[in-house]
């Protein structure tokens, strides 16, 4: 039986090259946009499906990195490994592509794209995470830490709902974590610029993170 682990994952647009990339967004869905009160922090996002402009690269990318918003956007054949795995615990939003400004890529079909918000939902302990905690705002969530990017999540004992993807809605709606069946169906499949990294630490941020391509649990 293979142990339980935990991974934080995301597209690796980053640290890979050669794989196209989400440059700028075009809604087909109500904007969201808030500006709190409190704190004064703004969230301007489509609340559903949008289009984008793809910039780059001579591959397209089973994870699409977004430059323009730090959205969750993968092929539909990612999509299909989950729900066929059971893994159904994410809504998908489709996201057109407008148009591709890399040449070589204009006469190749795109992959369809979904934008995924996941449901599942856990606690990240702050102060177990090494982190402490400069302002958190009550009201709408913007937090701010020092150090400012985690070295390692922690989650509160008993917070995590058992999905095999999930997320701290509060504290991190934008941080994806996920079990290693994510993982392994990524390498199964051979989906393309995934990035992994173990969600409790510690994470070197030069790395490419965890070469899953080759199976290499960690």
């Amino acid at each position: 039986m293979t142990m339980l682990k935990f991974y934080e994952f995301s597209d690796n647009s980053s640290y890979t090259r050669g794989f196209a990339w989400a440059a700028s967004i075009y809604p087909h869905s109500e904007m969201i946009h808030r500006v709190c009160q409190d704190c004064g922090s703004v969230e301007h996002y489509p609340s559903g499906e949008f289009d984008v402009t793809l910039e780059g690269g001579t591959k397209y990318p089973d994870v699409l990195g977004c430059g323009a918003y730090p959205f969750l956007i993968v092929s539909k054949a990612v999509v299909l490994d989950w729900e066929r795995a059971g893994i159904t615990n994410f809504e998908r939003f489709a996201v057109g592509v407008a148009s591709i400004k890399s040449k070589r890529l204009r006469e190749i079909p795109p992959p369809e794209y979904f934008r995924i918000e996941i449901t599942g939902r856990c606690d990240i302990d702050l102060e177990a995470s090494g982190l402490k905690v400069i302002s958190f705002c009550q009201n709408c969530g913007h937090l701010r830490t020092d150090p400012a990017v985690a070295s390692g999540f922690q989650m509160v004992a008993g917070s995590w709902d058992g999905s095999p993807l999930f997320r701290d809605v509060i504290k991190y709606p934008r941080v994806s974590f996920c079990t290693n069946i994510v993982f392994e169906l990524a390498y199964k499949h051979q989906r393309t610029n995934f990035r992994f990294e173990p969600m409790e630490g510690p994470r070197n941020a030069a790395s490419k993170g965890i070469d899953y391509l080759k199976g290499q649990l960690s």
